[in-house]
Order: C-alpha cells, then sequence, then structure tokens
C-alpha cells in the first residue's frame, strides 16, 4: 500500500527550488507536477526534476490526482492558484504570507472550509531546534508562565533584493514592507510562544 501524497508545486520561482527539494526527498511525497503561467519557464523547471509541466492548476491535480499543492508564486498571486486548487481537491500550503491583502486571504479560508480541504501557511522556523526548545520550555512550565511576549527584529535588505523581482517593495504587489515579507516568522513564533490566538490587534 502507498501511503505518499501526490504533490505538485504552483509556480517556479527561486523559492520552488527549494520546495521542489523538500517534495523528492520526502518519505511521504511523491512529487510529480509543476504549473506556471509560463509554459517555457514551467517545462524548464519540470525538466530538471523530472516532473510533469502544466499551465492551468485545475488540470494539473485531476491529471496528475494530486493530494496536495504548494503555491510558490509571488504574494499578490496566492490567492487564485490557491482557491482552485482547493476547489479541485487539493491540500493547499502557501509561502508566507498567506496573501498581501485581508480580502484574498478571507477568499482562501473561505475555500478551505468549502472543500474541507486544508490550508496552510509556511512556517518552517517553528522547527528550528533552538525555537523547538524555547516552545518545550514554556510549554511544560519551566520558565514559569509566559505573560509577556516581544519581538525585536534587526533586519535589512539591500537595492537589489528589491530590483531582483518587479512585485518587491511595494504596497500594491508585497502588500507592505518588512511586516508583510520578514517579520511574519518572527510574528509567528511569537504567537507560538505564548500558546494561544491573537484576541485583539
Amino acid at each position: 500500500m502507498n501511503d505518499k501524497l501526490a504533490t505538485g508545486i504552483i509556480g517556479c520561482g527561486k523559492v520552488a527550488h527549494l520546495h521542489a527539494k523538500a517534495l523528492i526527498n520526502g518519505v511521504n511525497s511523491n512529487f510529480r507536477a509543476v504549473c506556471s503561467r509560463s509554459r517555457e519557464k514551467g517545462s524548464e523547471f519540470a525538466g530538471q526534476y523530472g516532473v510533469n509541466s502544466y499551465t492551468l492548476v485545475e488540470e494539473m491535480i485531476r491529471k496528475e490526482k494530486l493530494d496536495m499543492v504548494v503555491v510558490c508564486t509571488p504574494h499578490p498571486f496566492h490567492k487564485d492558484p490557491a482557491v482552485k486548487a482547493l476547489n479541485s481537491g487539493a491540500h493547499v500550503l502557501v509561502e508566507k504570507p498567506l496573501a498581501s491583502t485581508l480580502e484574498d486571504c478571507d477568499q482562501m479560508m473561505e475555500a478551505s472550509e468549502k472543500s474541507g480541504k486544508t490550508l496552510g501557511v509556511v512556517s518552517q522556523r517553528r522547527f528550528y531546534s533552538p525555537c523547538l526548545r524555547m516552545h518545550r520550555a514554556i510549554s511544560e512550565g519551566r520558565i514559569g508562565r509566559a505573560a509577556l511576549g516581544t519581538v525585536m527584529m534587526l533586519g535589512w535588505r539591500d537595492k537589489a533584493y528589491y530590483e531582483s523581482d518587479s512585485w518587491r517593495g511595494s504596497w500594491e504587489h508585497e502588500g507592505g514592507g518588512v511586516l508583510v515579507n520578514q517579520a511574519p516568522h518572527q510574528l509567528d513564533l511569537l504567537q507560538w510562544f505564548m500558546g494561544g490566538e491573537i484576541e485583539e490587534l
């Protein structure tokens, strides 16, 4: 009996290569296909990893019988492929942030609820060894009850970073600056360490 999930990727940018390697090496993954708006880019990416290439999300999921896809498109293009994948019967993991607008996030979550498929966002820093140790210490009460948590983030991106992709560095396309693009990791860890959903913002 094969317990592996049939997996695919939507979007062929830089981060997609990390996910392709993870899906190839994952013991529970059978990486089968990639979908790109650009037929040429998709074919090149697919050839590199020995999978099939598509330009339509629904066709990829139907023909490959995919259980799960990872959305690796730029921020403003997360919603459409995610909703299409959920409505086509696949679970969806999205590169952070979930989307660049609240409206897009709401539509993605609504599609997940209606389809009964899981929608997740990449939060890989929870698996870093120091983060796991900190969470365990807090959860087990070894350092007392957490009453206050703060995040101080020291980061910097040069001009070349923002010029590396046309969608970076604008409200319209990126959805904001550091808070949306770099800080989600720290905000996720803060929420995880503090042990609950955010009640007020």
